[in-house]
């Protein structure tokens, strides 16, 4: 067995690099030669690893755990993996992170001959990628909760249209210019064409007529 040994001091509280590393779907994003990491359940993820152009597959676990100081992983199958980290609070946003890494270098990397030095320089690559993910992460959230929610429009300005504002100043450049009315003033009625009041006279002409008529009949 091979064994690597590294720190790493991260700008965030201890409970976050706890949480973060308890999530083991997490790994790849900071670990090199891990190329997938698959969540069997809450504490098992079946691991792809790549280390030198070495392949290996395996489950890994995560075996103990004392929440804000330590975690420690292992392989359940295949080659002999495992990995204990430290968590150590410097200050309330400020730990340091000491890893352990023991691995079977014979069986992963067969033609390496400086097997520990490889380990070493993976780790602190490691170890700087985690650094790396904690501090973006908890960046992120700090801005999001940072962030106010956007006010709603005011209904003015949601209406189709002009606004109101628009609207009335609209009208009172209508009405200097003489293009409305006042309020309670009456609409003149339009006259009809001179076409449309040939059958009106011709009705009163008849019942004139009519008129006449009757009153001779009725005269001595």
């Amino acid at each position: 067995m091979s064994t690597a040994r590294e720190s790493i001091e991260v700008a965030v509280p201890a409970a976050v690099v706890y949480e973060q590393l308890t999530h083991l779907e997490n790994y790849p994003q900071f670990m090199s030669g891990i190329m997938s990491m698959a969540p069997i359940d809450a504490s098992t993820a079946h691991m792809v690893l790549d280390l030198g152009g070495n392949r290996a597959e395996f489950d890994a676990r995560i075996t103990e755990t004392r929440p804000g100081e330590f975690l420690a992983w292992e392989a359940l199958d295949g080659p002999q993996v495992s990995e204990a980290l430290r968590i150590e609070p410097m200050a309330d946003d400020m730990t340091r992170v000491i890893a352990e890494l023991q691995i079977d270098a014979r069986e992963l990397m067969p033609g390496e001959n400086h097997a520990v030095e490889v380990l070493n320089r993976r780790l602190k690559a490691d170890l700087r990628g985690f650094k790396r993910f904690c501090e973006e992460s908890a960046a992120r959230e700090a801005a999001m909760a940072e962030t106010p929610a956007a006010a709603p429009a005011p209904a003015a300005t949601r209406e189709n249209g002009p606004t109101a504002s628009a609207r009335a100043a609209q009208a009172t450049i209508a009405s200097a210019s003489g293009l409305t009315r006042a309020t309670n003033e009456r609409p003149s009625q339009a006259m009809p064409p001179t076409g449309n009041l040939g059958p009106m006279r011709r009705a009163a002409e008849l019942g004139a007529r009519a008129g006449q008529a009757a009153r001779r009949r009725h005269d001595p």
